[in-house]
């Protein structure tokens, strides 16, 4: 845990944040009948007894974004140890990196893990209580910043605007209860108790970097909050702010467990059948906070100097003489320095979750009635990470013990498919599926030509 600070930098850099706290929901399965998780987007779509077991219940990571891997990752030609090196490499024109990226760059990580789940009859309705692991990771990142790493010194003033990540990790315990008012109206409700584990949000509204001599002048606040556990700020030897004699933040230390993080949230949903053929329904989900204990803060001087990417050694062939992780290390290094953090003490922080609301309408083939067509709109509520997208799907089940389901997404990512399969026997339910398809990997199994994938596969006894 040395260098947390310098590694966050380097996630903001490639926008490939891990694990921390907005889960994603298998959004595939919403109009599945024989899908035991849908109620994690509308709770009201509880309808069946069942049990996942411990560990072996859902599994849900994903990942969104307009941003890939080789958006970042050249080839390089010529040199017999390593062949790949980074956009900062001379061998790499602005114009052929800085022409992929769009204005605002965004990645977003999510992780969804089913602990353990029991929907059960009582109480004139269906009950439910459940453990789930969450994480969700969310980056945004201006074209400006990357223009300012490549072309350094092409112009005398950048301004770089609305750089941020936000990351939260914890527990959910839910309790939920669904139930018939009558023969079209189904409303169902959860109440979710959070033990948070980790947290984190960056902050740069704006930072005005002008040529100063052989220095930059950065002008503007950058700050950082964050609670991981039971943990200590580390400092940089000698990097004191030489003003207020604030220590430099390296990263964090004394890693122990705890739970920083106690919150509460609730979910809401309906279900209403018109006729026969139409039904329509509403989900409200995750409305609620998480409180951080003695959250550590850090924030920039406000007015400060940097020397420049001089830590990357990229000059001609120089740039393949280190492996990839390495390049990226030395980059790390630079954006540290650029983006200096200092102790500002500890404070209490609450964090509302980002809301999610699902309005979805399904329509039944009247001559062939196993054929359903669904449209589900989705809106996530989180301020400067808010997302919209429209999901339009097609689904059939031939057979009671087989259900399929194809679809199709637009959103701001862009154009996303998706599929999934469920095989559900009187007391054995698989499935497995994906929102979004995965498309070609890194070894490392990141998205190369976008950041839009995820999987979902877990097995469940029907009761």
């Amino acid at each position: 845990m040395k260098k947390i600070i310098q590694n966050t930098v380097v996630v903001l850099t490639m926008a490939l944040a891990t694990s921390p706290v907005l889960a994603q929901e298998f959004r595939s399965s919403y109009f599945m009948q024989t899908s035991n998780f849908r109620h994690q987007m509308n709770p009201a779509l509880l309808d069946s007894a069942y049990m996942s077991l411990p560990f072996f219940g859902q599994f849900n990571v994903g990942t969104t974004g307009n941003m890939g891997l080789e958006k970042f990752v050249y080839k390089l030609s010529g040199n017999p140890k390593y062949d790949q090196t980074t956009f900062m490499s001379p061998t790499v024109s602005s114009s052929e990196f800085l022409g992929k990226l769009k204005s605002k760059n965004r990645a977003d990580v999510y992780v969804n893990y089913n602990l353990f789940s029991v929907g059960f009859k009582a109480f004139q309705g269906l009950n439910l209580v459940e453990l789930n692991a969450r994480s969700n990771t969310n980056v945004r990142l201006p074209y400006e910043l990357f223009e300012f790493m490549k072309t350094t010194g092409a112009k005398e003033h950048y301004q770089l605007k609305d750089i941020g990540l936000r990351s939260q990790t914890y527990l959910e315990f839910a309790l939920g209860h669904t139930r018939k008012v009558n023969k079209q109206l189904t409303v169902g409700g959860k109440m979710k108790f959070l033990l948070g584990a980790a947290y984190a949000d960056l902050n740069v509204e704006q930072l005005d970097v002008t040529m100063n001599g052989d220095m930059w002048r950065i002008q503007g606040q950058a700050e950082l909050n964050t609670a991981v556990l039971k943990s200590q700020f580390s400092y940089k030897d000698g990097k004191n702010d030489p003003k207020t004699g604030r220590k430099r933040v390296e990263g964090l230390d004394d890693v122990s467990f705890s739970l920083p993080g106690f919150g509460l949230a609730f979910d809401l949903g309906a279900v209403y059948k018109i006729n026969e053929d139409w039904t329509v329904s509403a989900g409200l989900t995750d409305l609620g906070f998480i409180s951080w204990s003695k959250t550590k803060r850090a924030t920039s001087a406000g007015d400060y100097t940097f020397a420049g990417f001089n830590k990357i050694k990229v000059e001609g062939s120089e740039a393949g003489s280190k492996k990839l992780g390495d390049q990226f290390e030395d980059l790390g290094d630079d954006l540290s320095d650029m983006f200096a953090l200092y102790d500002d003490g500890e404070k209490g922080k609450t964090q509302a979750l980002a809301a999610t609301l699902n309005l979805g309408a399904e329509y039944t083939l009247p001559s062939y009635r196993p054929l359903c067509f669904g449209f589900l709109f989705t809106s996530r509520i989180h301020g400067a990470y808010s997302y919209h997208q429209g999901k339009f799907s097609v689904n059939i089940r031939p057979v009671k013990a087989i259900e399929a389901s194809l679809n199709t997404t637009v959103s701001s990512s862009g154009w996303m498919a998706g599929a999934a399969v469920s095989f559900k026997a009187p007391h054995f339910n698989f499935y497995v599926g994906a929102d979004r398809f995965l498309g070609k990997l890194s070894k490392q199994y990141i998205p190369l030509s976008n950041f839009n994938s995820n999987i979902t596969f877990g097995m469940t006894i029907p009761f």
